[in-house]
């Protein structure tokens, strides 16, 4: 016989445990990572501090979960992209769509994650100003986030590896295609000082996925 009263029980705190994610995230992309305290989570959340520390040890560990469930999130709907009944070239403009607009939803959050030196010195438990991001010198990424970026990846590269296999796109390494597409995404959204348009998510996607069919050599007519 199913415990209703145990599954009611879990079923609240499961509840209470992503209202409180919610608002240490809204938290977290008002104040800042450094800035945030679990007093500050505790009264947009509208729960004592007691109650966060039933559910959480830290502010750190609420905002690991938040990044994880954020990959998860995008994993899941790049698979929904990517199991679509439509031509790669589709796919890739939707999965560019997404990807902007996931990071214009999350750009609080993003940029505390990739640019933020005090979370990530307390996340990645690394000095990041010792590292830097270069690729040939990048600091360790924790295996579970590591794991959550292949995934979303991997997704990337089937769809460019179908459309080869389909005669949409040349025959390329589709690894190397979503490495440059990923930088592509990122330094897009992540715009410079000398970026002077404010481009609309179809305008940001247009222009990128573009970019990455055709280039601009020109071809002749």
């Amino acid at each position: 016989m199913r415990d209703l009263r145990k599954e009611r029980k879990r079923h609240r705190e499961q509840e209470n445990k992503l209202f409180i994610l919610n608002a240490a995230e809204n938290v977290f992309a008002r104040k800042s990572y450094a800035l945030a305290t679990m007093d500050d989570i505790a009264e947009a959340a509208q729960f004592s501090k007691a109650t966060l520390y039933r559910y959480f040890n830290s502010k750190q560990e609420m905002f690991m979960e938040i990044i994880l469930n954020t990959f998860d999130e995008a994993y899941q709907s790049c698979i929904k992209i990517q199991e679509k009944d439509m031509c790669s070239s589709e796919k890739l403009r939707e999965l560019i769509h997404y990807i902007l607009g996931y990071y214009q939803k999350k750009k609080n959050i993003s940029r505390i994650f990739i640019m933020e030196l005090s979370a990530m010195k307390k996340l990645l438990k690394v000095d990041v100003s010792k590292h830097g991001w270069h690729s040939n010198n990048h600091p360790p990424v924790p295996q579970v986030f590591r794991k959550k970026m292949e995934e979303i990846f991997t997704v990337m590269v089937r769809i460019v590896e179908e459309g080869i296999q389909s005669g949409e796109f040349r025959n390329m390494d589709p690894k190397e295609v979503c490495y440059v597409l990923g930088a592509l995404l990122r330094g897009f959204h992540f715009k410079g000082p000398i970026r002077e348009k404010e481009h609309t998510l179809n305008e940001s996607t247009d222009l990128i996925h573009d970019f990455v069919l055709h280039g601009i050599i020109k071809t002749e007519k």
